[in-house]
C-alpha cells in the first residue's frame, strides 16, 4: 500500500508540474482567468462569450480534453484542476462530493437566485446531496418517444395516443417492424433506445431499499422490468438485439448510433430526450437538401425517396397497472472547492440561470434550460424550427412533473453499481435463454457485496451501517 501511495503522490507532482507548463499566459489586467471543463458541444462557444461580456472581469476558457472524473479528481486534489466542473447526474456528483473536491454553495445559491427553488422540483435531487446544494443545471433531461411520422404514414399505421401503455406500444412497433424474406436486418424497426434503468422505474421498482443498505434488484418489480426489456428484443422482436445493431453499424445505410438510424429514417421511434434535435436537425437539413437537389435535376419527377425526416414525440410508454414514470437528469456545472478563483467560479453558476445562457440553451434544444422561467411552452415554442411538432417541448416539459431522480446509496458509488449491474443485464441482451430472474438476483448479489466491502474498509461506514440497521429493526 505504501508503494501505491508514493506512486500516486509521484504521479500528482509530474501532473502539478505538466499542467503548470501547459496553462495559458497571464490574462488581461483586471481579469480573473476561469477554465470550464466541459464537452466541445458547439453551443460552448457563445455560452463562453456571453458569459465574458457579463461578466467583465473574468475571462472563462474551455477544457474539453479532461472531462473523465478520475482525471478531474485527480488534478483537482494536485491544485492543477479546473476552476468549474461539468457533473453528469447524480452519480457523478456523489462521487465528486465524496471526493471532498466541489463547493457547497447552498447559502450563495439562496443569496443569487439559482437555489433549487429556481429549477424544476423533481430535479432538486441532481443538485444536492443531503440537503446541500452543489451544483447548477446546464440543462434538464427527460425523455420522450419521438416518432419518425414518415414511417408512420409511409406504411399506413396510425399515431400512438399521446399517453400509450406498453401494451399499445408493442403493438405498434410491430407494425412498424418490416421484416423481408431473405433478409437478416428488417427494413425498419419499431422502436430503439428503450432503457432497463428507466424500464425498473416505470414497473414500479427500485434499485436499493429506503435506508441505502441494500440492493433490490431482485424485486417482483425489477424482475418483470427486466422481463419486458429482453421481451422486446427476443419475444416482441421489435426492438434490435446487440447483434442486429452490430450488423446494422456494419450496413450500408444505416450508420452508428441511434440516433443516427432514427435520422436516417431506419427506426420508427425512439426514446430519447430533447437534447437529441440536435443530430436529428442535421439529418433534416441534408436530406432536404438532398431532395432539393434530386428535383432540380430531375424536373417535373417525383422524389422517389422519404420526404425529410418529420418528427412527432408521445410520452413514454407505463404499464398498465402504473402511473407514467421516467428519470429526470441534469448535466450540472460545480465549483472547484479547491481552485484559488472559487469566489469568481460562483458567477458561472448564477450564469446558469440567466435569459442570455438559457436561451442558448433552447436556441440549440439542448434539452430544457435550468431556470424554468425560460422554459414555458409559449417561450421555447420560439426556437422551434420547421418540422418539429409542439408536442416535442410540450411533452418534455410535462415529464419534469413525473420525474424520478436516480437513487443513491451511501455505500456504493452510483457508478459502480450500475456497472455491476450492467455486467449482469448483458446476460439478457446476448441471448433470449438467459434466466431473468436469476440475472436480477446476480446483480443484486454483486452490489450488496460490493457495499459490504466498502463498509468493512471505512469505520464511518461501519457507524452509518450499524445505526441504519439498528433503526430498521426497531421499526420491525
Amino acid at each position: 500500500m505504501k508503494y501505491l501511495l508514493a506512486t500516486i503522490l509521484c504521479a500528482l507532482a509530474v501532473l502539478s508540474v505538466v499542467v503548470s507548463a501547459l496553462k495559458p499566459g497571464a490574462p488581461p489586467p483586471g481579469k480573473t482567468p476561469l477554465v470550464w471543463v466541459s464537452d466541445n458541444n458547439p453551443q460552448r462557444a457563445p455560452q463562453i462569450e456571453s458569459f465574458n461580456k457579463l461578466y467583465p472581469d473574468c475571462l472563462l476558457a474551455l477544457d474539453p480534453n479532461n472531462t473523465g472524473i478520475t482525471k478531474v479528481i485527480v488534478q483537482t486534489c494536485a491544485k492543477v484542476g479546473p476552476d468549474i466542473i461539468d457533473v453528469y447526474g447524480i452519480h457523478q456528483l456523489q462521487t465528486y462530493v465524496d471526493a471532498g473536491v466541489v463547493l457547497d454553495v447552498t447559502d450563495v445559491a439562496k443569496q443569487r437566485g439559482f437555489d433549487p427553488s429556481v429549477t424544476y422540483p423533481k430535479a432538486e435531487g441532481e443538485i444536492t446531496i443531503d440537503g446541500r446544494q452543489y451544483c447548477f443545471p446546464c440543462n434538464v433531461n427527460t425523455n420522450i418517444l419521438f416518432l419518425n411520422k414518415n414511417l408512420f404514414d409511409k406504411y399506413g399505421v396510425p399515431y400512438p395516443p399521446e399517453r400509450p401503455t406498453w401494451d399499445e406500444l408493442v403493438a405498434t412497433a410491430a407494425k412498424l417492424t418490416i421484416r423481408k424474406p431473405g433478409s437478416k436486418l428488417p427494413e425498419c424497426f419499431g422502436m430503439a433506445s428503450i432503457g432497463w434503468e428507466e424500464l425498473v422505474y416505470m414497473a414500479g421498482g427500485r434499485f436499493f431499499n429506503e435506508d441505502g443498505t441494500r440492493c433490490v434488484v431482485d424485486s417482483p418489480e425489477a424482475i418483470r422490468a427486466f422481463g419486458f426489456y429482453q421481451d422486446l428484443m427476443y419475444r416482441y422482436k421489435v426492438m434490435p438485439t446487440p447483434l442486429e445493431q452490430s450488423a446494422m453499424s456494419s450496413q450500408g445505410g444505416w450508420g452508428t448510433g441511434w440516433r443516427n438510424w432514427f435520422g436516417s429514417q431506419k427506426i420508427a421511434m425512439i426514446a430519447i430526450g430533447k437534447w437529441a434535435l440536435i443530430t436529428f436537425r442535421q439529418f433534416a437539413d441534408e436530406q432536404r437538401q438532398e431532395r432539393d437537389q434530386w428535383l432540380h435535376d430531375h424536373p417535373g419527377q417525383e422524389y422517389p425517396d422519404l420526404p425529410p425526416l418529420r418528427m412527432g414525440a408521445v410520452h413514454l410508454p407505463r404499464f398498465v397497472d402504473q402511473p407514467n414514470r421516467c428519470i429526470i437528469a441534469a448535466r450540472s456545472a460545480a465549483v472547484n472547492r479547491l481552485s484559488p478563483n472559487a469566489d469568481k467560479a460562483v458567477n458561472f453558476l448564477e450564469y446558469l440561470a440567466s435569459k442570455e445562457y438559457c436561451d442558448t440553451i433552447n436556441e440549440g434544444a439542448d434539452a430544457l434550460p435550468g431556470n424554468t422561467k425560460y422554459a414555458t411552452l409559449d417561450y421555447m415554442q420560439r426556437f422551434a424550427q420547421k418540422g418539429e411538432g409542439e408536442e416535442i417541448n410540450r411533452l418534455t416539459l410535462e415529464a419534469t412533473q413525473w420525474g424520478i431522480v436516480r437513487e443513491l446509496s451511501p455505500f456504493v458509488d452510483g457508478q459502480t453499481a450500475l456497472r455491476l449491474i450492467t455486467t449482469q443485464v448483458q446476460r439478457l441482451e446476448a441471448s433470449p435463454d438467459a434466466d431473468v430472474a436469476d440475472v436480477c438476483r446476480a446483480a443484486a448479489q454483486d452490489v450488496n457485496e460490493e457495499m459490504k466491502r466498502n463498509v468493512a474498509g471505512e469505520v464511518r461506514l461501519q457507524m452509518l451501517w450499524n445505526r441504519l440497521t439498528m433503526k430498521r429493526t426497531q421499526a420491525t
